[in-house]
């Protein structure tokens, strides 16, 4: 009963330790990114090194990546898709050809489909074109090219027991403050504004009006000789002034007078260089007259003197030939 015991509990021992290696881990499977359809741009690279691959201008960016069920495929639009001989994507251990979702033969696309294991590294692949329709180029080649996907715009999943997005918070209501009402002012009468006037008094209105007559009666009057030298003296004044105002504007002439005569001279300066300039130009363009005539019967003169040695020449080579005969 012992050992029984025993070796049924090495059994439950053994089956609580390893059966959990051996069960599929079920978070690493599921993709970490939400399910949905979603546009992903991407670039093609070469097999080795980071240059892009020229089979980028045979297909369209951005694609479209369907993430579902923790699988992410890549739906991929090709051009010219009679020159795709076959496209195969890397899966597991080997390679695997492409699904076709449709093809267009009228404007010769085709959209393909595949599953990317992880969308953040570089999926490999496999190609094979050949370019036919165009007269006199062949073209067969087979590439080994790279995916490396954007997919910065694609949304995280949720946490296992939270919502994708929390519940928006419902704003508390602020208690509403009565608004203070506005206190009446005292009206002011017209009583309280106005300022008393001071009640005249007829005996200081009387002391007044006998001080300014003694004033005005103290005022000497000015006698014909000081008025005289005084018209004198304004005449004089005006007279200067006149003469000053005089002198400014015979200035003023003068300085008029001077910038005219700088502009005339500045101006028949500015019409002798334009004439000397003129006259270069003619003198320039007559001896590129001569230069080109005289260029021209130099060459007259070559090919007539050519012309007279080779008839020179023939003229000798029928005299040679009449001796020989």
């Amino acid at each position: 009963m012992k050992k029984k015991s025993v070796f049924m509990m090495t059994v439950l021992f053994a089956l609580f330790t390893i059966l959990p290696t051996l069960a599929p881990d079920k978070a690493a499977a599921a993709s970490k990114y939400a399910d949905g359809e979603y546009t992903v741009p991407f670039t093609v690279l070469k097999d080795t090194g980071n240059e892009q691959s020229t089979t980028a201008d045979y297909m369209v960016s951005p694609a479209k990546v369907i993430v579902q069920n923790g699988k992410t495929y890549a739906v991929v639009t090709l051009k010219n898709s009679s020159w795709w001989q076959y496209f195969k994507v890397q899966a597991g251990g080997g390679f695997a050809d492409v699904q076709v979702v449709s093809n267009d033969t009228a404007n010769d696309k085709r959209v393909v489909k595949f599953e990317v294991t992880d969308i953040e590294q570089l999926v490999n692949a496999k190609i094979h074109v050949i370019v036919t329709g165009i007269p006199g180029f062949t073209y067969d080649n087979k590439y080994d090219i790279r995916f490396k996907f954007n997919s910065s715009n694609i949304p995280l999943a949720p946490v296992a027991g939270q919502p994708a997005t929390p519940p928006a918070s419902k704003p508390t209501p602020k208690p509403v403050q009565p608004t203070p009402k506005p206190t009446p002012k005292p009206s002011v009468t017209e009583k309280a504004t106005a300022t008393p006037k001071p009640v005249e008094n007829k005996q200081a209105v009387t002391k007044i009006e006998t001080k300014t007559e003694e004033k005005n009666e103290a005022k000497p009057v000015e006698s014909k000789e000081v008025a005289s030298v005084k018209s004198a003296t304004t005449a004089e004044e005006k007279a200067t002034v006149e003469t000053e105002q005089s002198k400014e504007e015979a200035e003023s002439v003068a300085s008029e007078e001077e910038i005219v005569a700088e502009d005339q001279a500045a101006a028949e300066k500015e019409e002798e260089s334009s004439e000397v300039t003129n006259e270069a130009n003619e003198a320039e363009v007559e001896a590129d007259s001569i230069s080109e005539s005289n260029s021209k019967s130099i060459w007259y003169i070559v090919i007539f003197s050519i012309l007279i040695l080779g008839g020179v020449i023939v003229f000798a080579m029928r005299q040679r030939t009449r001796t020989e005969k």
